[in-house]
């Protein structure tokens, strides 16, 4: 399985340090069924003893990096603190699936069983090399702590004198260690990144300079899709600092001294627009173009068809049936787009930004460009937030138009009401549930039908053949671990201008909220509690039924609570992980307030465990968030809540005082932490707000449906 793929003595011979690359073929993916691309992974150790971990994945604040070091670590025997690691550049062996990048909570599932091969491996070779020197039996010699102990004595050599050793032999196939013997990997290993983060050393995308840098401030389209018809510089050439206005696509940048003079010209620059088909585009014409979607049999592609839920449904004791709505979605990162480029002696650019996905921003930066993908250098930045945002590369083409327009370096950045309107975001779907009871409350079918735009092919556009499904538009739905008798799942493609990309967990997020909401009100047409009903289907999944009884246990489902409070229960299973919450909830003075937010999470290896409570309370606060404020209005084709005034976030006095989570682990392949936690929150949220009401709320952000 496992193989060298460089030639390893002549990079050695370069650098002095022993490598050591593998490429792993990783299982078929657990969801698609699709087969899965091999990864590399790049392991150095220094002479100077230091080892260095090359990585594919992006840091992004979700701790990806810190847990590759805790695996690298304990499976070679070194301190954490002598292991560092790095987003690689862009280059053939970090490619998965003929790309590099980050998402789908990836980054350590996806890389665990390769980075444990790899870090034994190591330590096997460099016992090898120490033992050789040390004129010991490789057998009796261990690697601890960094010290390479016989008898438990310490031998005299020290790792970097046996990675120069290593360096000249061939590599060594090492043994797992028993976990049993780890000190990170499942302990309360601290943050690699967060001791520089609170120094401020880290650098940022905004924050990145290059020698002789100038600043360009984007002035873009405010209506979807729009491009620049013409513009007055007059005044902006006015301003002290600016040097000169450079169109770019979908718009132009100023280009000035300072961040600050380039944003003062960019408000005082006069621009017209080109007309476009969708200047009138608004909300409303879009919701219903979703909901007219849900009528039309025909265009209905199935994504999952198990029986005939149309005659089950005919013959049904009784039927439930209930449409829901969401509206588009910001990512809102903290830091809105900026990305350097400088043009290079050799006709090339090195071009430096927050990326998520690096061959993709290395390709449009050539194409924009006309010079070959070769010239192009990418370094990828510490990111500001990402949810997805920075899958895209929409900031790319106006960087690299300013810098081969000027010839110099350039930081070209969007200012936050472009980071808002223009997107990408999640789309916005309708869906229509309709489940048959038997005479005894038994569900015997479920139809599910979503209509919307498609995420995947305006994100890549082209990529989504005529008849095809939109895997995002039914995720979740089509995979679902319940048994619900006939059951079928379809969409109807109602496409719009607006630019969409992956949000954080993507389709689960509005898919669970349609599920697990409808299921509630399934159960009061069955006259059953919410849990018991999800637990008779899911019968025949212990591991299900185990996530559904540890949330409704630790969360005191059933239990009394105040006058005023109520509990609302969901489960949702995507990216490997299956996740159950209990969110205890009140509305005061008309608006909902969240107490408590218990979590059950089945994610089957738990590696840092800090790191993965820390997304389970983001993915909660972000769901929740969502669920209570967050939409983005259109009107006259463009986005009219463009700043956090308008696109309201929740803020940290709304916060839920207590999340509490329970980590299940067993021997099933290793899950996501990252995006599963976001699916349950919204719809535990508005069932227990329907317990407290009796009002179903099937339309979000939930504000509009407590205030009717």
């Amino acid at each position: 399985m496992n193989k060298p793929i460089l030639d390893r003595r002549g990079f050695l011979a370069a650098s002095g340090a022993f490598v050591l690359s593998f490429t792993v073929t990783p299982p078929v993916h657990a969801q698609t069924g699709a087969p899965a691309s091999p990864w590399t992974a790049y392991l150095t150790v220094s002479p100077t003893g230091r080892v260095a971990l090359l990585s594919p994945t992006t840091e992004m604040g979700q701790g990806t990096h810190t847990a590759h070091a805790a695996i690298v670590a304990d499976e070679m025997g070194v301190p954490l603190t002598i292991v560092t690691v790095d987003t690689a550049l862009p280059s053939d062996p970090f490619r998965r699936g003929g790309a590099m990048g980050s998402g789908g909570s990836w980054g350590v599932r996806g890389w665990y069983d390769a980075l444990r091969k790899v870090g034994a491996d190591a330590r096997a070779s460099l016992i090898a090399a120490a033992s050789e020197k040390a004129g010991a039996p490789a057998a009796e010699v261990t690697l601890d702590d960094g010290r390479f102990l016989r008898a438990g004595k310490p031998l005299a050599v020290t790792l970097g004198e046996a990675a120069a050793l290593a360096a000249q032999r061939p590599v060594v196939a090492g043994t797992l260690r028993d976990p049993k013997r780890f000190k990170y990997v499942g302990k309360e290993t601290p943050r690699v990144d967060v001791p520089a983060k609170v120094r401020g050393e880290p650098v940022f995308s905004q924050d990145f300079t290059r020698p002789g840098m100038v600043y360009a401030c984007a002035v873009l389209s405010p209506v979807y899709r729009g491009e620049l018809d013409r513009f007055d510089d007059a005044e902006t050439l006015k301003v002290k600092g600016v040097e000169q206005v450079v169109p770019i696509p979908g718009g132009a940048a100023v280009v000035a001294k300072s961040q600050w003079a380039a944003m003062k010209g960019a408000a005082a620059l006069k621009v017209t627009w080109k007309a476009t088909p969708h200047d009138g585009l608004t909300s409303a014409r879009i919701s219903a173009a979703m909901h007219a979607g849900l009528a039309r049999d025909a265009e209905a592609i199935v994504g999952k068809a198990e029986g005939d839920a149309a005659a089950a449904l005919a013959g049904a004791a009784k039927v439930v049936e209930a449409d829901y709505e969401v509206p588009y979605l910001s990512h809102a990162p903290m830091e809105p787009w900026s990305i350097t480029v400088e043009p290079t002696a050799d006709g090339g650019l090195e071009i430096w930004g927050p990326f998520q996905t690096q061959d993709r921003n290395r390709n449009t930066a050539a194409k924009v460009s006309g010079l070959p993908v070769e010239k192009i250098t990418l370094h990828t930045l510490l990111l500001g937030g990402g949810y997805g945002r920075r899958l895209g590369d929409d900031g790319t083409p106006g960087g690299v138009a300013v810098a081969m327009a000027i010839r110099k370096p350039v930081k070209v950045f969007w200012r936050r009401e472009d980071e808002t309107g223009q997107g990408w975001y999640r789309p916005a779907q309708v869906a229509r549930l309709r489940a048959g009871l038997d005479k005894a409350g038994k569900v015997v079918a479920l139809h599910v039908r979503t209509a919307g735009p498609s995420m995947r092919d305006s994100f890549s556009p082209g990529g989504l053949k005529q008849g095809e499904i939109d895997g995002s538009s039914v995720q979740t739905l089509t995979d679902t671990l319940y048994k619900t008798g006939a059951y079928r799942v379809d969409w109807v493609r109602t496409d719009q201008p607006v630019p969409m990309a992956p949000w954080r967990a993507v389709g689960a997020t509005q898919n669970g909220y349609f599920m697990e909401a409808f299921l509630d009100e399934v159960a009061r047409a069955a006259g059953k509690d919410p849990v018991a009903l999800r637990r008779e289907l899911l019968a025949d999944n212990p591991r299900a039924l185990k996530v559904i009884d540890e949330a409704a246990r630790a969360g005191d489902w059933g239990k009394p609570l105040p006058k005023g409070r109520a509990r609302g229960f969901a489960f949702v299973a995507s990216y490997g992980s299956l996740c159950a919450q209990v969110v205890e909830a009140s509305i005061e003075n008309g608006e909902a307030r969240v107490h408590r937010v218990t979590c059950a999470l089945d994610c089957a290896k738990v590696v840092t465990p800090d790191g993965a409570r820390n997304q389970v309370e983001g993915g909660v606060i972000q769901s929740l968030s969502t669920a209570l404020f967050e939409g983005i209005e259109i009107a006259d084709g463009r986005a009219q809540n463009t700043n956090f005034d308008g696109y309201r976030l929740l803020r940290i006095n709304e916060a839920p005082a207590r999340i509490d989570t329970v980590f299940i682990e067993n021997d099933q392949t290793i899950g996501g932490v990252g995006e599963p936690p976001v699916p349950p929150a919204t719809p535990a949220l508005v069932n227990a707000l329907v317990a407290l009401t009796g009002k179903p709320i099937r339309k979000l952000p939930i504000g509009a449906s407590l205030a009717g």
